[in-house]
Formats: C-alpha cells, structure tokens, sequence
C-alpha cells in the first residue's frame, strides 16, 4: 500500500488501533538491524569454534557463503517491510497473504523462540561481556581478585543476576519510548565500533613472532610458565586437537554459528510501523546490515590468522582455557589484549564487546513484544496485550511479559544441566523463514493492489521480483535447516539417535528437533481456540485478516 506523505514524518501514528509512532531514523534503524547480528559474537563463534571443532573449515569462505545464503531471505522481509510497512513483521505478511491461521504459526513460533532465546544474551553479557573484560584487566595489572571476580560472573548464580538485571534495565528503557532507546543504543553502537576498530589495528599491527611474545609476557604469571603460547599449544595437542586440510563440508556445516547472527539482520521489520520512510529504509538497511557485519568480521578473522594463526585459535578453544589457569576460554578481544600489553587498549577492546555480546536481547524483548500487542488487538491474545501507554507510545504490558519470560529462560538456560543449547531454535525459526518466503512468492498475486502500488512492484519481464527472491529464500532456507540437522554441535537431530538424558527414546537431541515442530504448529493451535472463543463472542476473527491493518 502506498504511504502517503503525511505518515512519512516523525510522530505520526504507525496505526490508530496501537498508538505505535514513526520514531525511528536511518540510522537507528540500521544500526537496530547491525545489532541484532551482533558482530562481535559472530565473529567470536567462528573464531572459537570452526578452527578446534571442525577441522578443515574456512572461516572466510564459511563468512561469504553465509551471507550468499542470507541475502535471499533478508531482501524477502525488506520488500515485504516496504510493501507493508506495519509492525509484527511475518505476522502480518503470512496472516494477509497465507491466512491467519498460518501467519499466527509463523509469528507465534518466532515469539516463543525469542521468549527461549532470552536468557541466551543475557547470559552472554556475563560470559562473553563482562567476565572477559575483568580477566584481561586483572591479568594485565596483575590483580588476582579482577581475574576471579570475572571468573564468579560467569557461574550460574552469576550469570543469572547479572543478566536478570540487564533485562530489568532494558524493559524499563524500553517503556519509556523507542526513541529513548534508540538514543543509547546509538552510542553504545559507536563504543562497540570503537573497540571493534581498535582490535583490528592491535592484530593487524602483529607478526606472529611478536603476538607470541606479547601473549607469553602478559600471561607468565597467571600460566605458571614464561612460554604460555607452548603450553597451550601442548595441552590441545594431547588433548586430541588436530588440524586438517580444507574441506568443503566442514566450511558448510559450521555455517550454522554464522547463520545464527546473521539472518536477523532484518530485524527492524518487527518495528515496521515505527520506521520512518520504511519504502527506502526497510529496502536498503536490511541487506546492508548483513553486508556489513560480515565485512568487518572478516577483516576481524582476517587480523586473527595473521597474527594469532589459525592453529592457535583452535588450540586456544580446544584447551578451553584450562593452561592458562582460566575457567573459559579467552576471547579474541582477550586475546589481543594480551598480545598488545596494554591496559588502556584492553579497555577500549574489552569494554566495547560488552555491547555486543548482548545485542540480541534488545531485538528480541522488542521484537516479541510488538507481536504479543498486535495478537492483542487482533483478538488472537488478551485485550490487555493491545494497550498502548498514551504518554510514551509503548506496549509496557508486552514488555513486562517479555521481561518475565526472558528472565524465566535466563535461569533455565544457566543451568548446568540445562538441555536447551544456543543453537537449538535456530531450525524453528527457520520454519517460519520458509513460510514467510512462500507468502512472498504469493504477494504479488493474491494482493495485487497492494503490490502494484507498492516501492517493490519490479519485475523481470512479467515475473514480481518478489516472487524470485521469495523462490531463492525458500532453497537457502531449506539448505540451511539441513545443515542445522547435520551439524554435529547444534544439539537437535531428527534421528533418534540413544543418547541418554532424553524422555522420548532417550535422546535428547531427538526431543529438542520435536520441540521445534510443536512450537511451530502450537501457533495453529492458538489461532483455532481464540477464533472458537471470538465466535461465542459474536466476532469473526477471520474478518480481521482480511485487510492489512491501517496505519
């Protein structure tokens, strides 16, 4: 549907049932789409995985066969943001295009996940955020009671107060308005970039000569030996870590950590109603972002091989910190760190990861939130999900919700024996990537008015590029659920393979490929009750879907 002008200005209503307004810039929506990838723990999981765990893997070619895979996807919610620019994202799309009942699946289980995948950034702020932050600055200034206060921050009970009072914190910023939050998030973009650039010129400016010598002088007195570098090299190698010559597979199947960041770079279609000029902004911002963050995490690992090597990146993993007297792995800020020597550059490289090692959260407490409220005003959800604070324009309700679910999944995931692992809901919301994709290839179709006055209504010769990109998302999708389903450390399987510490048949990676199917038709579910409901009501809830909701 084509905006009009009127709604491309600041603080117009996004849509009269909400009270949702257009606050959100170019920039702040970029930089919300770069956060949501989270460079920084992109470049991390590959850089602490691929090298120890899968012996043969490319790190760069994993890096640009990702975003080969990505950009299909991402160009499907950027074109669907434009054509409807309405937040709750595939809610909307699939509900108009597919029907309600599986625009609610879709929509429903990506919430869930996001519920789920709470306590995943939240814990990392302590494990990857703070805990290495303190470690270098008490290696580097020689106080033990710095290295075991970061090492505290990352048990259990650590993990889940720290990252419980970062939920509270972002709620509460994120009550008081989305511009609000834009303007911290804004800034604390700038810090991360800082630390991000400041990392680069530390490894880049190393020889693999002096990042050895640098490494074993900053870490004689926490290893216990003047050649630090040697022990670890040492201990991985008796350990059992090899290296191997390049394999194509094992660059494909690590993908899966990359995939992980980077196909959320179209994050801000979630806020579509509360971006200005979203016919240009959606377009462009999505793709970019994806573009980006990889460009500078290869430079990253690019920096990393040169002068840590490659070798010693998978040891570093493998040995997992253990001869070094850590109780984690360090991290490559960490690592350059000790390679510079520096307490001021430690700073400046440590204290700018710490925003990226939670920059999911942010996406996803507002993402969710967003969802719940348009279920509200729809009828699919409580009335009281659709309230609107009429001062600061928020869905405070939703945001509590999310709060409290977040919190509930951070304890759960802290737990030592927790089943759930950070690449578990990746296949689900894939799911929902293939069911967007097909309303994509409809679009053009079955809502021809609104595609044909839409910024998006291009074609080669008489096929809707739409329905192209919307073909290419579903192949890259489906490839990558199957590479999900084959990688060894993802912690789902659809073989019921007897491991032990599962309910069904004993295996656990079987119950969590099960979970991801019920969540995903659970949506199903809702939309059949809370219609049967509304129609002892007196209501069609089927009506409701059949326009796109106004602005």
């Amino acid at each position: 549907m084509a905006e009009n002008e009127s709604s491309r200005t600041a603080g117009i209503y996004a849509r009269k049932s909400t009270g949702l307004v257009r606050e959100g810039g170019a920039w702040s929506v970029l930089i919300y789409n770069i956060n949501f990838v989270s460079i920084g723990l992109m470049t991390l999981f590959a850089v602490l995985l691929i090298p120890a765990f899968y012996p043969g893997g490319n790190m760069q070619l994993a890096f640009l066969l990702c975003l080969i895979v990505v950009l299909p996807t991402s160009m499907v919610f950027a074109m669907f943001s434009a054509a409807m620019p309405r937040s709750g994202g595939d809610y909307v799309y699939v509900s108009r295009v597919l029907g309600p009942s599986l625009g609610m699946m879709s929509n429903w289980n990506q919430t869930v996940w996001w519920i789920l995948y709470g306590g995943v950034p939240s814990a990392f702020f302590a494990y990857f955020g703070l805990t290495p932050l303190f470690r270098s600055l008490g290696v580097l200034s020689g106080n033990d009671g710095l290295i075991r206060f970061g090492d505290k921050l990352s048990t259990p009970t650590g993990a889940f107060i720290t990252g419980t009072l970062l939920i509270v914190a972002l709620v509460a910023i994120f009550s008081l308005g989305l511009n609000t939050y834009f303007k911290l998030q804004n800034v604390l973009f700038v810090l991360a970039m800082i630390g991000a650039a400041v990392t680069i010129f530390v490894l880049v400016g190393k020889d693999h000569a002096s990042f050895q010598s640098g490494f074993n002088s900053s870490l004689a007195a926490v290893s216990g030996t003047s050649n630090a570098f040697g022990a670890v090299m040492s201990s991985a190698k008796g350990g059992g870590f090899a290296t191997a010559r390049f394999s194509l597979y094992w660059t494909i199947i690590p993908m899966t950590w990359i995939y992980l960041e980077l196909v959320f770079n179209q994050s801000s279609a979630y806020i579509g109603g509360e971006v200005r000029r979203p016919g240009s902004v959606q377009l462009w911002s999505m793709p970019f972002a994806a573009v980006f963050s990889v460009a500078v995490a290869m430079l990253t690992v690019w920096g990393l091989q040169k002068s840590v090597g490659t070798t010693f990146l998978g040891a570093l993993s493998y040995d997992n910190g253990a001869s070094l007297g850590f109780t984690t792995a360090p991290t490559y800020t960490e690592v350059a760190a000790y390679a510079s020597g520096s307490t001021i550059l430690a700073v400046l490289m440590s204290f700018g990861f710490i925003f990226w090692s939670y920059t999911w959260l942010p996406g996803q407490i507002i993402n969710a939130s967003r969802n719940l409220l348009a279920y509200g005003i729809d009828g699919v959800g409580p009335s009281w999900l659709g309230r609107v604070n009429e001062r600061t324009h928020t869905p405070i309700n939703a945001l509590v919700v999310m709060g409290l679910g977040s919190t509930a999944a951070l304890w759960f995931y802290t737990r030592p024996d927790s089943p759930f692992k950070t690449l578990v809901g990746i296949f689900g919301f894939i799911l929902s990537f293939i069911l967007t994709s097909i309303a994509a290839i409809v679009m053009p179709y079955k809502l021809k008015d609104v595609f044909e006055n839409s910024p998006v209504s291009w074609r080669v010769g008489k096929t809707p590029v739409m329905s192209i990109v919307g073909v290419l998302s579903v192949i890259s999708s489906a490839f990558m659920a199957w590479v999900y389903l084959h990688d060894p450390l993802s912690g789902l399987s659809w073989h019921p393979v007897h491991e032990g510490g599962g309910i069904f048949l004993h295996s656990r990676t079987f119950n969590m490929f099960l979970l991801n199917i019920l969540i995903f038709l659970s949506g199903l579910v809702i939309y059949l009750v809370a219609r049967a409901v509304q129609s002892r009501r007196g209501i069609e809830l089927d009506a409701t879907f059949k326009e796109i909701p106004i602005e």
